[in-house]
C-alpha cells in the first residue's frame, strides 16, 4: 500500500523513521530541484533533493533544522548536508553512550560521531569533511534555514 504524502509525513517522526524511508529511494544525478512532493513521487534525487525533503519533514515534526550547503576548493560542484537538533525524545531510539546536541543526514545516512561531540554545525561539518580525508579540502559553508527554497509548508492536523 502506497501512503499518501500527508500519511507518510506523519509516519516519518524521527529521524530514524526518516532514513529507513530514504534508504527505499535511489541517488540520481539531475540539473532541476525537486519539490519535497516530487521527491516523495519519485523516490530519487540528488543530495539537494534528499536534503530539501530532509528537512522538509523534520521541520514537519518540529526539529529545528538546517540546510548546510559546503563549497570544495578546485571543484565545481558542492554537496549539501542536514543538519538537526535532536529533541529529548530522540533517547528513545538514540545509540550512542551520550546524545549528541547535533546530528547529520547525508543524503540518506545518519551521521553521528563515537569520540567528538557534535555541539555545534562546525562540529558536523568538520566531522563530515574529516571522513574525505585529502581527497576534498573545504573551501567554505553555509547555514540556511530548513525552508530557504520558500516551499508551502503544511501544518500537522
Amino acid at each position: 500500500m502506497t501512503l499518501t504524502f500527508i500519511s507518510l509525513l506523519d509516519k516519518l517522526n524521527t529521524p530514524l523513521e526518516l532514513i529507513t524511508f530514504l534508504s527505499t529511494c535511489h541517488y540520481e544525478k539531475h540539473d532541476s530541484i525537486y519539490t519535497p512532493y516530487e521527491f516523495y513521487i519519485k523516490k530519487e534525487g540528488d543530495c539537494v533533493d534528499f536534503g530539501i525533503f530532509n528537512c522538509y519533514v523534520l521541520h514537519y515534526h518540529d526539529y529545528n533544522v538546517y540546510s548546510v550547503p559546503i563549497f570544495f576548493l578546485n571543484e565545481s560542484s558542492g554537496h549539501l548536508l542536514t543538519v538537526f537538533e535532536y529533541k529529548d525524545t530522540d533517547a528513545d531510539w538514540y545509540w550512542g553512550s551520550r546524545m549528541d546536541k547535533y546530528g547529520i543526514i547525508d543524503v540518506s545516512s545518519l551521521i553521528s560521531s563515537v569520540s567528538t561531540p557534535l555541539d555545534s554545525i562546525e562540529d558536523c561539518v568538520d566531522l563530515y569533511m574529516g571522513w574525505w580525508g585529502d581527497t576534498y579540502t573545504l573551501a567554505s559553508y553555509e547555514v540556511h534555514p530548513w525552508n530557504y527554497c520558500g516551499y508551502r509548508t503544511i501544518a500537522r492536523q
